[in-house]
């Protein structure tokens, strides 16, 4: 009874829709995002079944099929704890896996595993064990308001497979030492372009002001992948960053040239001395491709197709990679401090740390931002947004009068973003990992919170401390799980 959980069988109902779209791999997604960062004492099984209904269909959108499955995993890990009468953290704990025993049901090792590491930095950092002292004395001096603290860890497995085989197009101009890239993704406001252009100038040695990103364009850069599942940042940074090292090495005998007569030309002249004798990057390019002088090609392609998961195959058709969907794992742990109204069901996040490992980080201003943002966007998700339909399969929220997204008011009062230092990633691009979808989950920290408070109101109304809610877990769902009754509210 110390809240080992010995072996786990999941079996899940998908709401497909009434056509196929993209239910298929969300429901794959779904079922290996289950497991989490848990070893269910060795003994985990999962059956996911497609259901086709008269409802319209849904496509993929942001970590597809990982949120239902945090929502899944935690709600069994909390119902653990209320069952045992102890606290969510203590099963959490008691459960997580380590660096020596991280391997998924489907024996995949979770390579460079951290999530432990993280659960316990950030439960340090946003000094949990003080103020979960402070909530319960809160809560014993409050009826009507409660508060919950609650810290989640979560791995995300990411697949190359959504946009492995993206190239890219790196052209130098000579006139100027301008560079202009095309590549295979799409910017979405993810940040693609922006990154592109800093692994271009970083690898090319140029400014990053003399780089452009062109439009996406199959005309340019064929046999595009779609952009999602995260990865499509890194890789086409990789793309382009291969066209660069091909570039390099077009320029580098023009550039060494260059470098010699400039180093001869300090020497004979003691007024220059100290000056650097590296040649600029537009000097380079005019030496390499200029009227009535060398004529080298100055452009370049590139292409990323890693070999690293079951669907990559040789030329024949058969499987070359490993046999996992995944290819790596990113990891990160958040703690929320909540406050319910118990009459109402209303909810105001008080507080929230995330701390997340994106490796070495290509521009931390765009991968803190995609955490916020994904952060947000799940609390929406877990708390606010539910789409109603009627017998005939009809939508009825169509509008925010009746669907409600969240605004200003639902994001956290203290909100706290912070990117694991000195920690690149061996494999990956640059030292980096994929940021853009995992941190949706973290904003289970919240939901996890609001159960917390939801506890604390069922023990003053004398009810049992487990209990189901539906997700999303709207204000009306909130306030029936509180258990208030007429004759608690006598005088």
């Amino acid at each position: 009874k110390d809240g080992s959980i010995q072996a786990c069988k999941v079996e899940a109902w998908g709401n497909g829709g009434c056509t196929h779209d993209f239910s298929g791999f969300l429901f794959a997604e779904y079922a290996e995002a289950v497991p989490s960062v848990y070893g269910w004492g060795g003994n985990f099984c999962i059956d996911v079944h497609g259901m086709k209904t008269n409802l319209p269909s849904n496509s993929a959108v942001r970590s597809f099929g990982n949120p239902q499955g945090m929502f899944t995993t935690e709600t069994i890990i909390e119902h653990v704890a209320n069952t045992l009468g102890k606290t969510h953290e203590e099963i959490r704990e008691r459960n997580l896996l380590t660096k020596s025993t991280a391997v998924t049901p489907w024996k995949q090792q979770m390579e460079f595993f951290n999530a432990d590491m993280l659960y316990a930095k950030i439960k340090a950092d946003a000094g949990y064990t003080t103020r979960a002292a402070a909530v319960e004395e809160f809560n014993r001096a409050n009826r009507w308001r409660k508060r919950g603290l609650s810290a989640v860890p979560i791995c995300y497995g990411h697949s190359y497979v959504y946009a492995a085989g993206s190239g890219a197009l790196v052209n130098i101009h000579g006139s100027d030492g301008s560079v202009t890239v095309f590549h295979g993704g799409c910017e979405i406001g993810q940040g693609i372009h922006i990154k592109v252009a800093q692994v271009a100038a970083l690898t090319l040695g140029c400014d990053l002001n003399a780089v452009k990103v062109g439009e996406t364009n199959t005309d340019v850069v064929p046999n595009m992948r779609f952009t999602g599942g995260s990865i499509t940042s890194e890789v086409c940074c990789e793309a382009v960053r291969r066209a660069c090292l091909d570039l390099n090495a077009t320029l580098e005998p023009h550039r060494k040239f260059l470098r010699e007569k400039k180093q001869k030309e300090i020497a004979a002249d003691p007024a220059r001395a100290g000056e650097s004798s590296e040649p600029s990057f537009p000097e380079v390019a005019a030496a390499a491709n200029s009227v009535l002088a060398h004529q080298e090609k100055l452009s370049a392609t590139g292409i990323f197709a890693p070999t690293t998961n079951k669907y990559t195959t040789d030329v024949e058709g058969n499987p070359n990679g490993k046999p996992f969907h995944g290819d790596y794992f990113t990891f990160g742990a958040a703690v929320s401090e909540v406050e319910l109204d118990v009459l109402t069901g209303q909810t105001q996040v008080l507080r929230s740390d995330v701390l997340f490992d994106v490796g070495q980080s290509i521009n931390p201003g765009i991968d803190i931002a995609q955490i916020e943002g994904a952060f947000c966007w799940g609390i929406g998700y877990y708390l606010h947004e539910e789409p109603l339909f009627d017998l005939k399969g009809m939508d009825r929220t169509q509008g925010v009068w009746e669907y409600k997204p969240p605004m200003a008011s639902e994001m956290p009062l203290e909100f706290a973003v912070e990117l694991l230092r000195d920690n690149p990633y061996p494999k990956g691009i640059l030292g980096s990992k994929a940021v853009g979808e995992p941190p949706f989950m973290l904003a289970y920290s919240v939901l996890g919170a609001v159960k917390k408070a939801i506890g604390s109101a069922r023990k003053d109304a004398g009810a049992s401390a487990t209990y189901d809610l539906p997700m999303p877990c709207t204000p009306d769902a909130l306030q029936r799980a509180c258990a208030v009754t007429v004759d608690q509210m006598a005088c």
